[in-house]
């Protein structure tokens, strides 16, 4: 059961031998409904708050929610940046590896050529040296038969030269 200011102030009471003084009750009804009616707006500015609380309410927890998915997904844009760091990392020890095997067996293409030009130098050192070698014994050869050859042989020969060099002067002048 309602009761408004108005049913308050239009309660009438029923007249009785040494009653209630009516005024007094007048002046108390009055206030009880000036009471009523203040509590009523109370009431109402009170529930108006309320539901402006509740709005407000759903509002944060609508700001709550939004900031949970934002925090999910900015962990999963996390995990996602470091599982692809950590995959670029791999990719690029990966390539490295790569990188350094192939310069290693460059390197050994290299020493291998090399070795077989310095075996290629070394053989032509080697014949050289055998030419050079036999150079020179044919040359000491030479050079001991020359010394071997008696000088006495090659006295007899120069007067025999110079006589012919004289007998062919008188011929030409």
């Amino acid at each position: 059961m309602n009761i408004t200011p108005q049913d308050i102030r239009k309660q009438i009471f029923k007249k009785a031998f040494r009653g209630y003084d009516q005024e007094e009750v007048q002046a108390f009804l009055e206030m009880l409904a000036t009471e009523v009616e203040n509590l009523g707006g109370e009431n109402i500015e009170l529930k108006e708050h309320l539901n402006a609380l509740h709005t407000e309410v759903q509002h944060y927890r609508s700001i709550e929610q939004t900031l949970q998915e934002m925090l999910r997904t900015a962990q999963q844009t996390a995990e996602e940046v470091k599982e692809n760091g950590h995959k670029e990392a791999r990719l690029i020890v990966k390539e490295a590896e790569i990188r350094s095997s192939r310069a290693i067996e460059k390197a050994r293409t290299q020493v291998q050529e090399i070795r077989t030009e310095l075996v290629e130098l070394q053989n032509q050192r080697d014949m050289f040296l055998s030419k050079f070698k036999a150079l020179v014994q044919v040359q000491t050869d030479f050079l001991d038969q020359f010394q071997m050859t008696p000088f006495n042989v090659v006295k007899e020969n120069i007067p025999q030269i110079e006589d012919d060099a004289t007998d062919q002067d008188d011929e030409d002048a």
